[in-house]
């Protein structure tokens, strides 16, 4: 076997002739991206003499091509991911040189989004099986992308060979023979001793058999030989993939795929080759971050990814690419043909564990091609779980009979409503199977520009980058949009921030889905940045945006997460939910974080736990002693609801514990429990009173967990408030009802013409405007259902595609925050800002927005004259009560303290 070089290109109809490389793409060469072909690719060999058979072997042609040799035809193929040979025995002479010519083209791209028309071409892009690279960079790429060798041998050649093993020893094998002969089957164990030998196809016993799996990814070497002197050695391993209801086991013991989301993008080529060097460097640093495989989402790399990820011992979710298709009768021919070859493939390696067909596919592919493709994945792939769907047919309008061995669910939430999300769409009475998140759990960091060297799609000139399939198109726009807003020589200070609270969005996320029995595992999105999105864990440059071992905290086989107590509200006559702020407790509250164990190791045991809570800065709190009565926890002071009762399930905490000592430590303590493996429970209470502050302060709760030979470790932030009382007298316009609790916090509210005396309200009415004119200060809280608010609003996420910016202001007083929004924003975060062009004279903000995607800036809260008086406009919902943001404000522990610093600093400004 050699290797064809020395590649030449040429567009058609062109004497223009340049050279390729082969691998590689022809838009490497300077043909413009969105040209669909054909392209010619030729190449001279020489040819061996004592060859009986001679072929072709093609890595990967994007995406039809006919092949000629010495002017003759010698084969064609449809199909952009898969290998293929040409026999090209009778076209050419041994001895002699040889010219070979690919004639080839692209799917068509589109021109302008994924609802665009396409660009000329024989081969539209939502008609073939290009998956969601088009959509990533706008087009697919073209041309011979993967080797092409030269196969000399007998007239008995080797065509497939098919292997697979299970747990128990049990190995067939079934090799395709492409002359008259004889098969043998030789088999050494991961050492290199023969232990198995066989003539012709069928299914070996291989004794004392060593399973694969990610702990131990055993190997063993099959070799297949034919009478006319052909060989090929395939390596596989000996796996049993089980669905115990909602369990994933494999060879018998838990497993719980944890799994980034890869496109296949490698931004400094333009095909999906990005060679073994840099695929194995890509899987060892994800297994750091605790990963233990890869979802192949929609694209199919290149054999030797597969057998770097069965060396490794990482999992791979391998996705047929089909997205947003038209099945035409050619798209029909196609998929049955292509899913065959690729699914071949992909079943010889035992780290294949998932299969989906297509990916978040509506209507317009139905039972007629999902039913008859999902039994002949399942025929083809008997080792692994298969589903139709990945996404399901129910969120995206798609087969809601389906045809699936797992269930698959892609949210993307705001942490508010994630849970909620969750408790809708769990599996409840349906038959107990795997739950799985083929992708879920982005968020977009911001990306400064000014590092990049001006890569080809940050241009905005459409003749170097057109927009192709792309509906994201902000790129090349950013840098006039960052100069005119004024974030652009802010760059590092927004990378920064937004790196953090990426962490802390995926934290938050994979907690709530580990402490959770229903769930069987995810696929975080996603592996690197690209045009579309910076959502990836590895930026342009391929470096790492976050520290791998605290990463691997919250996504390892073992994860201690927190639940809480519940509590319900009395209200309009019934029982509700009435979720609380658990991250911000004033002083005298008693605080009582559940410790709960996700263990999907390998064996179960004696969990030992061990935690303890320290003030964040060290040093002692204010030691002036609470009156003894804890408070609830999330409450500011117990009360009445609106009806005069006293709520329902309220209990009092006991006297106040002695506060820290000199180290800061507040409180510490140890915990057992027996857990076994697969299981998810809890470990107990990790039970503390916060201590008496004399200004906000954050504390840590960190917890260790030794558990069956493994340890764990997490920790999370808690914020101290000081009970200062309410600051002064408010008025409050409040028609819509938020401030209703008002009363409950001890704030003195009075007529809105009392002189002095700070507005708050929820609608912007005459008497608001009339207390403005006459000189007083107030804040307006606004809502979606705020009829013609002062400033404009628009919907969209608070934690998602966004960098929050906190700007000096001097109405934030004391209230606690490292210069971005940790979850002390948790039960205020909007889903509305303001859409401010341009501040008035005068203005101030205090809270932004810079979209990660649009690079466009809007507020959540900004401090403008009005008239004679001075007021803060605020999407912030202080009476949180959104998904399970805490029920009403004074629930809303760290919500109703920045509502009284803000209501401070405008007293005094009366």
């Amino acid at each position: 076997m050699s290797t064809v070089e020395g590649w030449e290109c040429r567009l058609v109809g062109t004497d223009d002739w340049r050279p390729v490389p082969v691998p590689g793409s022809w838009e490497q060469t300077g043909i413009p991206l969105d040209h669909p072909g054909p392209v010619d690719y030729r190449a001279t060999f020489d040819v061996p003499v004592g060859g009986a058979r001679l072929r072709l072997r093609f890595g990967a042609v994007s995406y039809a091509c006919e092949v000629l040799v010495n002017g003759r035809v010698a084969g064609q193929h449809v199909g952009m991911w898969d290998a293929f040979e040409v026999d090209i025995t009778g076209l050419v002479t041994p001895g002699q040189p040889a010219e070979v010519l690919v004639r080839a083209e692209k799917p068509a791209s589109l021109t302008g989004g994924p609802d665009a028309p396409p660009v000329p071409g024989r081969y539209p892009a939502r008609e073939t099986l290009a998956g969601f690279l088009p959509y990533v960079w706008g087009h697919s790429h073209g041309g011979v992308w993967r080797p092409v060798e030269l196969l000399v041998t007998g007239e008995c050649a080797l065509g497939d060979v098919d292997v697979s093993g299970t747990a128990d020893g049990r190995l067939s094998v079934a090799a395709t023979l492409l002359g008259p002969g004889e098969l043998t089957v030789s088999v050494r164990d991961p050492s290199g001793v023969v232990v198995a030998r066989s003539v012709g196809n069928g299914t070996l016993t291989i004794p004392d058999p060593r399973p694969w799996s990610p702990h131990d990814p055993a190997l063993y070497a099959v070799t297949v030989h034919t009478s006319g002197g052909d060989s090929k050695t395939v390596y596989t391993g000996l796996r049993t993939l089980e669905a115990d209801g909602s369990l994933l086991r494999l060879n018998g013991e838990p497993l719980y795929p944890r799994m980034i989301l890869s496109w296949g993008w490698y931004p400094d080529q333009l095909h999906p080759d990005p060679g073994p060097e840099r695929v194995r460097a890509d899987l060892i640093e994800l297994r750091r971050l605790g990963f233990n495989g890869v979802k192949l989402c929609l694209w199919f790399p290149p054999d030797y990814y597969f057998a770097i990820a069965d060396e490794l011992g990482m999992l791979l979710w391998v996705e047929l690419p089909m997205w947003l298709p038209h099945p035409t009768p050619h798209f029909r021919t196609q998929l049955f043909a292509e899913a065959s070859r690729l699914v071949r493939a992909a079943a010889n390696h035992p780290s294949v564990i998932l299969l989906t067909l297509g990916c978040e596919l509506s209507s317009a592919v139905g039972a007629d091609v999902l039913g008859p493709l999902y039994d002949l994945v399942k025929r083809l792939a008997p080792g692994t779980l298969v589903r139709d769907n990945s996404g399901s047919g129910e969120a995206y309008g798609g087969l809601l009979d389906e045809f699936a061995d797992f269930d698959d669910h892609h949210f993307y939430c705001e942490p508010a409503y994630f849970r909620g999300t969750l408790d809708h769409f769990a599996p409840r009475w349906r038959a107990a199977r795997p739950w799985l998140f083929g992708e879920f759990c982005d968020l977009d960091t911001f990306r400064d520009l000014r590092r990049l060297d001006s890569p080809w799609w940050t241009s905005a000139d459409p003749a170097v980058n057109p927009q192709g399939a792309r509906w994201q198109y902000d790129v090349p726009d950013q840098e006039k949009t960052l100069r005119g807003n004024g974030f652009w020589d802010r760059g590092a200070e927004l990378e920064r921030i937004s790196a953090r609270q990426a962490v802390l969005h995926r934290k938050v996320t994979l907690e709530a889905v580990r402490v959770r029995a229903d769930t069987s595992g995810y696929v975080i999105t996603g592996e690197r940045d690209t045009p579309i999105s910076t959502a990836g864990l590895f930026d342009d440059s391929g470096a790492l945006k976050v520290d791998a071992a605290s990463f691997a905290q919250f996504n390892a086989d073992l994860v201690v997460g927190l639940d809480w107590d519940r509590r319900r509200a009395w209200t309009a006559g019934g029982d509700r939910p009435a979720p609380w702020d658990t991250w911000c407790h004033p002083a005298g509250a008693l605080v009582r974080p559940h410790l709960v164990l996700a263990h999907h190791g390998r064996t179960g045991g004696r969990a030992e736990v061990r935690w303890r809570v320290d003030l964040a800065d060290g040093g002692e709190a204010e030691s002036a002693a609470v009156e003894p009565g804890a408070v609830e926890p999330g409450l500011v002071k117990p009360g009445a609801d609106a009806s005069g009762l006293v709520e329902p399930g309220l209990v009092e905490a006991g006297p106040v514990e002695p506060g820290p000592d000199a180290s800061g430590l507040v409180a510490s303590g140890s915990l057992a429990a027996d857990i076994a493996a697969g299981a998810v429970a809890g470990l107990g209470i990790a039970a503390f009173t916060v201590p008496a502050v004399d200004r906000p302060r954050r504390a840590v709760l960190r917890v260790e967990v030794d558990c069956a030979g493994q340890r764990t470790s997490n920790s999370w932030s808690f914020w101290f408030l000081p009970d200062r009382g309410w600051p002064g007298p408010v008025a409050v316009v409040d028609p819509a009802g938020r401030l209703t609790d008002l009363a409950a916090l001890g704030a003195q509210v009075v007529p809105v013409e009392t002189p002095g005396a700070v507005l708050l309200a929820t609608a912007w009415t005459e008497p608001v405007r009339q207390h403005l004119r006459a000189g007083g200060n107030a804040v307006l809280l606004v809502d979606a259902a705020c009829v013609d608010p002062p400033l404009p609003v628009a919907a969209m996420p608070f934690w998602r595609e966004a960098v929050k910016v906190i700007e000096p202001h001097e109405a934030w007083g004391d209230f606690p925050h490292d210069g971005w929004t940790d979850l002390q924003f948790a039960g205020m975060a909007p889903d509305l800002a303001l859409d401010v062009t341009a501040l008035p004279i005068g203005g101030r903000p205090l809270l932004r927005r810079v979209d990660t995607r649009t690079s466009q800036v809007h507020d959540y809260a900004v401090e403008v004259p009005w008239s004679a008086g001075r007021l803060i406009v605020s999407t912030l919902r202080f009476d949180g009560s959104g998904g399970d943001q805490p029920l009403g404000l004074r629930r809303n522990t760290s919500a109703a303290y920045l509502l009284g610093q803000w209501v401070r600093a405008l007293g005094k400004e009366s």
